[in-house]
């Protein structure tokens, strides 16, 4: 069992974007210093509460600044990008990182991203697929034509990435018949922020698929929220009190606000709120011990290989953030796979 940081870098409008970045820097030297597995980051796009829209450049200075942890992105919008450039990027990153770069694709989180670039969300699904072949063409360092439908390309090369033939592909989804074609076609899986019933299809289809692969191991991951203190019961007061005082930094209008930062009026509500988040499975919170029992049972449910911890819920302060990621590496991490051996997962 592996473990990693998924951060989707979804912060609060009082922290100006450097001071985002500077703090995101240090955790990714800490989580690197934990031996921690992975570091992944999603994309997005238009979101003023968000602040990944250029994952690459995020990753160039992460590589820089780390020796082991492996590096990657859940997911590439395949769909907004041109993929020869975006496979060329790829390549110096993984050259830049010395082979630690592992990339995620999907088809989007948001539809509204395509067609705020003039991109019918119709057709995302085809330039999906046109898009993966085009990388995967590029990859092999020889030059190429591609007289496609979606693309159409002449006197092409790209310089191969340091791993051979490519870094390590994933899925981010959860669609169960995408699930299948991923594992059909030699990727990895990433799901998350769902109960674990409503993925458990998804992770059958994938495992399905891959029993028609002949391609190199992959791995399946869980996405999760997560928040570590010293006490279930200091775990709770502390989120508490953050969704209290996020609630009063966000906008009134629904229209205004995220799904998932919404703005809440009074303690009551932001019990409420931490309730719907535990009970929709979204979080995973309290002491080390509650921790790794609820990602230990998720192991088992969905035979997993990866847990991945967005320890940034509710603008957590820097401080607090640490706190999880060095009770994941120290405390957490040691009883999952102590409680996995002994059940023999």
């Amino acid at each position: 069992m592996q473990f990693g940081v998924f951060d989707i870098f979804q912060v609060t409008p009082d922290v100006p974007a450097e001071r985002v970045y500077a703090e995101r820097l240090r955790d990714a030297e800490l989580i690197d210093r934990l031996d921690l597995d992975y570091y992944f980051v999603a994309e997005r796009h238009f979101l003023p509460l968000y602040r990944t829209p250029a994952p690459n450049v995020w990753l160039g200075a992460v590589a820089a600044r780390t020796r082991r942890v492996r590096l990657g992105v859940l997911a590439y919008t395949l769909p907004l990008h041109n993929p020869v450039l975006l496979a060329e990027q790829i390549s110096v990153l993984d050259h830049l990182s010395r082979g630690r770069l592992e990339v995620g694709v999907g088809l989007g989180h948001r539809p509204q991203e395509l067609a705020s670039l003039g991109i019918d969300p119709a057709r995302r699904q085809a330039l999906f697929l046109e898009a993966l072949v085009l990388m995967r063409r590029a990859w092999q360092g020889e030059s190429f034509d591609h007289p496609g439908i979606a693309f159409r390309f002449r006197e092409l090369y790209v310089e191969p990435p340091y791993q051979r033939p490519h870094p390590p592909l994933w899925y981010a989804g959860t669609d169960p018949e995408a699930a299948r074609w991923a594992g059909r076609s030699g990727l990895s899986l990433a799901v998350g922020f769902r109960p674990l019933s409503q993925l458990q299809a998804t992770c059958d289809a994938w495992r399905a698929g891959q029993a028609e692969s002949s391609s190199s191991p992959v791995r399946l991951a869980l996405m999760r929220s997560l928040y570590v203190a010293e006490s279930d019961a200091q775990a709770r007061r502390e989120m508490v009190a953050d969704l209290r005082r996020l609630g009063q930094l966000l906008p009134v209008s629904p229209a205004e606000a995220t799904s998932s930062l919404q703005p809440l009026r009074s303690t009551s509500e932001a019990e409420q709120a931490l309730d719907r988040l535990l009970a929709n499975e979204a979080l995973i919170a309290g002491s080390p011990e509650t921790c790794a029992e609820a990602i230990a049972q998720a192991a088992r449910t969905l035979r997993l290989d990866v847990f991945l911890a967005n320890p940034y819920l509710s603008g957590v302060e820097p401080k607090r953030v640490e706190r999880t990621l060095r009770l994941l590496a120290t405390a957490v991490r040691p009883r999952v796979r102590e409680a996995l051996s002994a059940t023999g997962t």
